[in-house]
């Protein structure tokens, strides 16, 4: 397997910093992307899947855990980067954390757009969004009805045999039924989901193909299996054509 060149970018919020890792290898036109600096698993798993296929892996990396943190004059607020692709999400996030005033906003908002530029997604983008999770906490049982994430969800299916903290997400039937048929955890989207200002918020407003690969902290042999079959199916079903 050959090696990805690997660029750094850097990104000051206020007084803190965050760098952008950029791998890319000639190959797949896909593009992986670990938006929190705690899901190191993902991270892993991504650079081999980068390795066997080609493609790009986008990292952010700034010390300081699941969240990104705006310092100013030494006062640290917190925001979740997968809730700030959108002006919604981001406020919302920032007040979770009791965090909002308009100054943040602003750091945070020239923060996010920023890295749009660099990430570059377009319509006929094919993203694939990278995490891990903890047991008992994230898992495909939340997006059942009537849980946290069931007014985002269209289908939800669960395999009993399947470790719960390992999970699709996806905004297309045809590769819910791909995944589903494969005996894979796997949720679809809503069409009309709440505004979370989350990546894949983002991609279907755009048109981009967007995919959540998630699972438990330290599954690194789960979670390239996940991308490898995730990689298959692609070929298959000729989605947004992601090989070059």
């Amino acid at each position: 397997m050959q090696s990805p060149l690997k660029t750094t970018q850097t990104i000051y919020l206020g007084e803190e910093k965050v760098w952008i890792d950029i791998y890319e290898r000639v190959g797949a036109d896909i593009t992986l992307l670990n938006l929190h600096d705690n899901e190191n698993t993902a991270v892993e798993a991504g650079l081999v899947f980068i390795e066997k296929y080609g493609g790009r892996l986008i990292e952010l990396r700034h010390g300081r855990g699941r969240e990104v943190v705006v310092r100013v004059d030494g006062v640290l607020q917190r925001f979740d980067p997968n809730r700030m692709f959108s002006d919604v999400g981001l406020r919302k996030s920032l007040e979770y954390f009791q965090n909002y005033n308009d100054e943040v906003f602003s750091i945070a908002a020239a923060f996010r757009d920023s890295v749009l530029n660099l990430f570059a997604i377009h319509e006929e983008s094919v993203v694939i969004a990278i995490h891990n999770n903890t047991p008992g906490k994230l898992s495909i049982n939340d997006f059942r009805a009537g849980e946290w994430y069931g007014e985002d969800t269209r289908k939800v299916f669960i395999n009993p045999h399947q470790d719960p903290d390992n999970f699709y997400v996806v905004a297309q039937h045809s590769l819910y039924g791909a995944l589903a048929e494969r005996g894979y955890n796997v949720a679809l989207r809503a069409q009309n989901s709440p505004d979370r200002g989350m990546l894949m918020d983002y991609c279907v407003y755009l048109g981009a193909l967007n995919i959540t690969v998630e699972t438990e902290h330290g599954k690194r042999v789960e979670q390239e299996e996940m991308l490898d079959v995730l990689w298959e199916i692609l070929k298959e079903i000729g989605l947004d054509n992601p090989i070059k």
